[in-house]
């Protein structure tokens, strides 16, 4: 129950702090925001702002797993089993 918790505490923090805990949208631009951020990061090779930008995106997912009222430690483990099953196509597999 690792996720399930950081997702609480994660949520709870957002509430404390007054941020938003109710809009997936805004949560959504954030995240975008973060991951422009760590494109830049990536392109300029600062190995630190990878990182924070990285974790940045993680507490994000762990606030909208809260929000969508779901338990990510089966979340994650079902999809980690999906994947080893599934057959990926397309241009960015490593077996083409």
């Amino acid at each position: 129950m690792i996720i399930k918790n950081l997702q609480r505490e994660v949520y709870n923090n957002k509430k404390n702090k007054g941020f938003n805990i109710s809009d997936i949208g805004k949560e959504i631009v954030l995240m975008t925001e973060e991951l422009g951020e760590l494109a830049k990061a990536y392109k300029n090779k600062n190995k630190r702002k990878q990182v924070d930008a990285v974790i940045d995106l993680m507490i994000y997912c762990l606030g909208l797993l809260e929000i969508l009222k779901v338990n990510g430690d089966k979340e994650l483990k079902k999809a980690i089993a999906n994947n080893k099953i599934r057959k990926h196509k397309g241009c960015f597999t490593e077996k083409n």
